[in-house]
């Protein structure tokens, strides 16, 4: 039995005389599906395309048909030379007349396996260009929208995004500004390039403000308060 590929059924079939006879139509399009597209060895000879090696208990259990609608079927196929059969010992080769018209030309079936693994490497393509799409939205995305990046710094040469700006004024608020400044007159100076400018401001800034001492709260032991003579208060 054939597991893949795919045949091809004319609308013009619901012109043809058996196809209101249920069995009948239904055993037809059964051996149109596992007929053979190209030549195969079977028990010592070749089974042909167009041709199914079968019995008739087998089409039965196949098609869940009864045996005597399944003979009743095959006479009205071979009567109006839908088929042909040749009995053997064993089985039945039942050869499907004027196959290739069925399947439209003779390279259709033998080319379906080709056809699916094209379809599928080219699903597979656009697969890869979706991803490196989405991956590309998602870089420009984190890198704060470089293609809108402005100019900052004394001499026009910090590149930063609304975004990158407004997130270096949330974090350091009282330094980001000269960071800045800094960073221009460092570029203009030296000639040296940064990747990203917002990366290295950050770096810069996080640098510094470590180092900043923290702020002590002024603190009284409360015995030395007790100490403190209230009468030197008064004039």
């Amino acid at each position: 039995m054939l597991e893949g590929g795919f045949i091809k059924l004319h609308r013009k079939m619901t012109k043809w005389g058996w196809y209101h006879d249920a069995n009948t139509f239904r055993l037809f399009v059964h051996l149109l599906l596992t007929a053979n597209y190209e030549p195969r060895p079977f028990e010592g000879r070749t089974i042909e395309r167009g041709q199914r090696a079968a019995s008739i208990a087998g089409l039965s259990n196949e098609t869940d048909i009864s045996v005597q609608s399944i003979r009743t079927a095959m006479n009205h196929l071979k009567s109006t030379g839908e088929i042909t059969t040749e009995p053997m010992p064993k089985y039945t080769i039942i050869t499907i007349k004027n196959y290739d018209s069925y399947q439209r030309v003779t390279s259709d079936q033998t080319n379906d396996q080709q056809t699916t693994d094209k379809r599928s490497t080219n699903d597979q393509q656009q697969w890869k260009k979706d991803k490196e799409s989405k991956r590309k939205i998602k870089k420009d995305k984190n890198e704060g929208d470089a293609h809108t990046r402005a100019v900052f710094g004394e001499f026009r040469n910090v590149l930063l995004s609304e975004t990158e700006l407004s997130e270096l004024r949330t974090r350091y608020p009282r330094f980001y500004e000269a960071k800045i400044e800094r960073l221009s007159r460092y570029l203009a100076s030296t000639g040296k390039t940064y990747r990203n400018h917002f990366a290295t401001l950050l770096d810069w800034l996080q640098e510094d403000t470590a180092k900043e001492e923290p702020v002590q709260e002024s603190s009284y032991d409360i015995n030395e308060l007790d100490k403190i003579d209230t009468l030197d208060f008064i004039d």
